[in-house]
């Protein structure tokens, strides 16, 4: 139950995809009428009611009636126009069910509504064309636009299973407030469509709850399904879906749930043509399936119908302000935790997934501008495509650590003073790279440094030779990273002793905060008074444990901070990217960017283009190092191209995988052969292993965000924070 954005590949094929379900048969009305044209584009074309199968063509080509034509010329004089963009809004199978099989017209009329109130919410928000900025000249994307949409309704899949869904066919032609038509860009659409789903969702589920029908929240993002209809009912009549399961297991690309673009990717691959069917036929069918089954819908149609008539009257006056406040503020604290700055689609469809049909996207979008205008939102600009926000606990965290960075340039003095540093540095095995940040943290005067190295420049490297100068000095070095693993790293190629830096933060919280006696503080500042700490993988640290970390080392008067980290890497878990911030701020910054791993000449070439970011000249420099082989023999390829190795190979290379269920059978393929060949031998022992489920903090304080046989562990050493498994 997501929506999903397709191509139209021609005006013809569109339309005859539309007529192939019969959905301009002049003898039959009801078929007629699941087809209507939407959006105030299609009003001012004077365009209502079913869709006229020669003016949809025409529409899809860009001929605006009574207007131009519209695309792209060609060089040999003809006109290319892209037809438009096909936004299919589908219903959860339970829904399909009831209304399908179980013949509840009230569940049709309620998908209807939350179709045309989705398609409210796109033309305002997501329907954008190019226009030309009269002040720089420039062409930017412009909003405001009037949409033409033809919306055709379905009910079976193509595996012929009931699926009740929507085809919104929005076509690549927009009216401006000026009144003239243009192209559309797509951008709006594809960056709002998680908001485009949950709202669906949420508009949906409210019909249903409406109707008397009870809502089971089945997946984070707002999916669910209709309570009192069983999970074999659902999977009986979703062959469609165990088709795509099924495809995934046989690929080892995971389940459909834990990665959609695969999912998607699947699903093209088991695609089947449409089918003319008889649709009484196929009712009939339905029916008999549900009796084998033991289901009877008339049962779950009359609790509903009897939840419906004890539900009180609609109060017109009563405030629903408060449950939509409730839920913008839990989205808020749910994103904010992970990203200092979010979009505000995102922001929605969070809002719009913690209670599905609880909160509707008006109440959602009222509650949204609330938020800004009582200082609670703060419009982030220059980030892309559409409105993103950032929170006043996130401004406050960044102003903060910046504010110490600052606070401590200049403040100190140097470790070595720089002539001695070249002299040390004259000879040795480092390169002018390294050299140079070693002496930069040597003879710097600022309390907080950085090193800008991108992977595989020899950042260890240069800080062993660190560590060995700086102990020449009557220091200490001391490392930290932001994981157990990066930190053990650290210590075994540097021979800096290193902790996490999460310990180090735990260990010093107090300091950071006010806390202590003055004799303690006295204690712990003599002794860091001669230590330099650096922190590994600094890129991959949060807003909140950066803030952290120079509030304790600016109060124990640490002489020197040094962060190392590489822009380009994944960013941090939780919110912020405050490596890059600060080196914007001014932080004095060395940068490492000469590549040491790599020592094939094309390989090194291979990954400055990669750092670059030119992804075709990297390719071409890889050459025939790359190898093609079937989707579903990669996870046997590799394994097999891992055991060609000899033992030392072996123990020198790696293998990545994309997901956890290609891992597992590249690892099983391995291990079947190390075991045969007796390089692992002994008694086997199986484990049950716990994976997290990475929830915020914010969904762990939520019901719904549980499941059966979840592990639920209480650690008390974190506050009692649950670690859900």
């Amino acid at each position: 139950m997501v929506a999903s954005i397709g191509k139209i590949a021609s005006p013809s094929q569109g339309v005859s995809y539309y007529e192939r379900d019969g959905y301009y048969a002049k003898d039959d009305p009801a078929h007629r009428e699941a087809s209507a044209w939407a959006g105030k584009g299609a009003e001012e074309l004077g365009l209502s009611g079913p869709v006229d199968p020669d003016t949809f063509r025409a529409i899809l080509e860009g001929r605006v009636p009574g207007g131009r034509q519209l695309g792209r010329k060609d060089p040999d004089g003809s006109i290319h126009h892209r037809p438009g963009r096909d936004v299919t809004l589908s219903a959860p199978k339970s829904v399909s069910v009831m209304a399908l099989v179980g013949g509840d017209e009230r569940i049709v009329a309620a998908h209807d509504r939350a179709v045309g109130k989705t398609l409210a919410w796109i033309e305002p928000n997501a329907i954008e064309t190019r226009m030309q900025d009269k002040a720089t000249g420039a062409m930017v994307r412009t909003g405001g636009q009037k949409m033409v949409a033809a919306t055709f309704r379905h009910d079976a899949s193509r595996n012929l299973d009931p699926q009740l869904h929507t085809h919104a066919v929005i076509a690549n032609m927009a009216q401006g407030g000026d009144g003239k038509w243009r192209t559309t860009v797509d951008d709006g659409l594809y960056a709002g469509k998680m908001a485009i789903g949950a709202i669906y969702r949420a508009e949906l589920a409210e019909g249903l709850r409406e109707l008397g029908y009870g809502i089971e929240r089945t997946h984070p993002d707002g999916r669910f399904e209709i309570a009192g209809i069983s999970r074999d009912v659902i999977e009986a009549f979703s062959t469609r879906r165990a088709e795509i399961e099924a495809a995934m297991e046989e690929r080892g690309l995971g389940k459909s749930g834990d990665n959609p673009n695969l999912a998607a990717r699947a699903a093209l691959m088991t695609r089947a043509r449409k089918r003319d069917v008889d649709k009484e036929e196929l009712r009939r069918s339905w029916e008999r399936q549900a009796r084998e089954l033991g289901f009877s819908a008339d049962i779950v149609r009359a609790r509903a119908r009897k939840v419906e008539r004890e539900l009180p009257a609609p109060d017109l006056f009563a405030d629903r302000g408060n449950e939509a406040g409730d839920a913008a503020g839990w989205a808020v604290e749910h994103l904010s935790e992970r990203h200092a700055v979010f979009g505000h689609a995102d922001l929605l469809a969070a809002a719009l997934g913690r209670e599905p049909g609880k909160v509707t996207a008006g109440g959602a979008e009222r509650a949204i501008a609330a938020l800004e205008e009582r200082g609670g939102l703060h419009a982030a600009t220059g980030l892309g495509h559409g409105k993103h926000w950032t929170t006043d606990a996130a401004l406050a965290q960044e102003s903060e650590t910046i504010a110490l960075m600052q606070a401590g340039q200049g403040s100190g003095k140097a470790i070595m003073r720089g002539w001695i540093a070249r002299t040390k540095l004259h000879r040795g095995r480092l390169n002018e790279g390294q050299k140079t940040a070693v002496k930069m943290i040597l003879t710097s005067a600022d309390r907080v440094v950085g090193v800008q190295g991108y992977a595989g420049t020899g950042k260890t490297t240069m800080l062993d030779r660190l560590r060995a100068l700086l102990e020449s000095r009557g220091y200490r070095t001391m490392g930290l990273a932001p994981s157990a693993s990066a930190a053990r790293t650290l210590e075994r190629e540097s021979e800096i002793g290193s902790e996490t830096l999460q310990r180090f933060l735990a260990q010093h919280a107090g300091i950071g905060e006010g806390r202590g006696t003055p004799k303690g503080l006295r204690g712990l500042r003599a002794s860091f008074s001669k230590t330099v700490l650096v922190v590994d993988e600094s890129s991959l640290a949060s807003s909140e444990q950066m803030r952290g970390l120079l509030r304790a080392a600016t109060t124990l008067r640490v002489p020197r901070v040094v962060l190392v980290g590489d822009e380009k890497q994944l960013g941090a878990v939780e919110a912020g990217k405050p490596f890059e911030q600060l080196r914007r701020a001014g932080m004095k910054t060395a940068v490492m960017d000469e590549i040491l791993r790599q020592r094939d000449k094309e390989l090194k070439e291979a990954v400055r283009a990669g750092l670059a970011g030119e992804v075709k000249t990297a390719f071409e420099k890889l050459g025939e190092r790359i190898v093609q082989v079937d989707r579903d023999r990669i996870g046997a390829d590799a394994a097999r191209r891992w055991l060609s190795l000899s033992p030392d190979q072996r123990a020198a290379t790696g293998v990545i995988a994309p997901t956890r269920a290609l891992r597992d059978e590249i690892n099983g393929t391995i291990r079947a052969q190390l075991i045969s060949e007796g390089a692992v031998s002994g008694p086997a022992r199986r484990v049950e292993k716990l994976i997290p489920r990475d929830l915020t903090r914010a969904e762990m304080a939520w019901a719904s965000s549980y499941s059966v046989e979840d592990t639920v562990i209480l650690d008390t050493r974190v506050n009692c924070t649950p670690c859900v498994l």
